[in-house]
């Protein structure tokens, strides 16, 4: 009993650490240049963070984030895997980033692509 309460345990924690790394960081200027701010939950208005329409590249740490052009995940939406994107110019989202949400897009809103 008490080993699988430890292997439960321990898969709570490893879950528990997965969730607190995944993070975005928007950056205002393309090659994550300029004035940035870092996300770990969903944004429903990126104007709280005076940050709504200025974002021109982004890096993800972890998780799946979904970019969208307007408030409340709506517009146009691109759901991003971990890496690095020097330039949201090709996928239509330079400085038109309005909210953002961890996780794949739900089919709400505009066209959802996924990138890498």
């Amino acid at each position: 009993m008490k080993r699988h309460l430890k292997i439960v345990l321990g898969a709570l924690a490893m879950t528990a650490a997965w969730h607190a790394s995944a993070q975005v960081r928007l950056y205002q200027d393309d090659n994550f240049a300029g004035r940035s701010v870092a996300v770990d939950r969903d944004v429903r208005d990126l104007s709280r963070f005076d940050f709504n329409d200025v974002t021109s590249s982004v890096v993800v740490r972890g998780g799946r984030w979904t970019l969208c052009s307007e408030a409340r995940f709506r517009g146009r939406c691109v759901t991003l895997r971990p890496g690095r994107y020097a330039s949201l110019r090709d996928m239509g989202l330079n400085d038109k980033v309005s909210s953002v949400r961890q996780g794949g897009g739900d089919g709400q809103g505009g066209g959802d692509d996924t990138r890498r």
